[in-house]
């Protein structure tokens, strides 16, 4: 169904074809920003790999994407483990017969000063946002070899490019995410596959956060809502997920060719004079 009596992504419009026969894998497809491009992934013709480790949001999105009339398989992956990520690849080939996206979506943090960390809520972090991504491109990567092209995009964060209170870790594997980006970029350029990441600014999105991770809700309250829509500073509004999908969607098509080690930055002006 194109419309839906409540759609939860009002921003999608229709697809244009500008991924038409190819195939992506989207981690943390099931929430937030994964959820809202995968959606627009399937409309733009892609085939669509759903990966998350949860399923508790419903529609689950793979069904959500065959509402929409589009076509997407869903697998219940950790991205943490690396047996899960090449399960991954695998069910894109066995699927699809190919791959040509990777969008390393999936992530989370824990809120506390750096002397507070217990290890296991440090390796949490390093593990789920910058362990996973280099998991995720190990298992892709062979396929692109031998094809030579592909397209891996990763979602950093603003504050890998700003610092925020009591976000260490946070902090530190986002900004490490972007120069991973630049790094990979010129290893994997010349064989025909482009590497970028999308920093996003305050999203409202459903938050799946903390050690051991748990749901914090979609639903922020007026005084989060303005703090965060502040935060951007100047459209002083609070992004939505299908506001950074069509960045991503961007960084995945052909429009962006000659684009590659770049971190787009969507952020309604929260640093804008950083």
């Amino acid at each position: 169904m194109e419309n839906r009596v409540t759609d939860e992504h009002p921003g999608l419009g229709k697809g244009l074809g500008r991924l038409q026969g190819r195939v992506a894998i989207i981690t943390g497809a099931n929430s937030g920003i994964g959820r809202a491009t995968a959606r627009l992934f399937a409309r733009e013709g892609a085939k669509v790999v759903c990966c998350d480790i949860q399923e508790s949001i419903s529609p689950r999105i793979d069904r959500l994407i065959e509402e929409d009339g589009g076509q997407a398989v869903f697998a219940r992956i950790d991205v943490t483990a690396q047996a899960d990520c090449d399960r991954m690849v695998a069910t894109a080939l066995e699927s699809y017969g190919d791959l040509d996206i990777l969008y390393n979506n999936a992530g989370g943090g824990v809120r506390k000063m750096i002397h507070e960390f217990t290890d296991e809520e440090w390796s949490f972090v390093v593990n789920l946002n910058l362990n996973a991504i280099f998991r995720g491109v190990r298992a892709a990567i062979p396929h692109f070899l031998k094809k030579q092209s592909g397209n891996i995009i990763s979602t950093a964060s603003t504050f890998g490019l700003l610092a925020s209170e009591r976000y260490p870790a946070y902090c530190a594997t986002k900004a490490a995410i972007v120069n991973l980006t630049r790094q990979m970029a010129l290893d994997y350029g010349p064989k025909g596959i482009r590497v970028n990441c999308v920093c996003p600014g305050s999203i409202e999105t459903p938050r799946f956060r903390g050690f051991p991770p748990r749901s914090a809700g979609s639903d922020l309250s007026e005084e989060q809502r303005a703090r965060m829509a502040a935060s951007n500073r100047a459209l002083q509004r609070v992004g939505r997920p299908e506001e950074i999908a069509y960045a991503v969607l961007f960084l995945a098509s052909d429009e962006s060719s000659l684009i590659t080690g770049h971190a787009l930055v969507v952020d309604g002006g929260q640093t804008i004079d950083a």
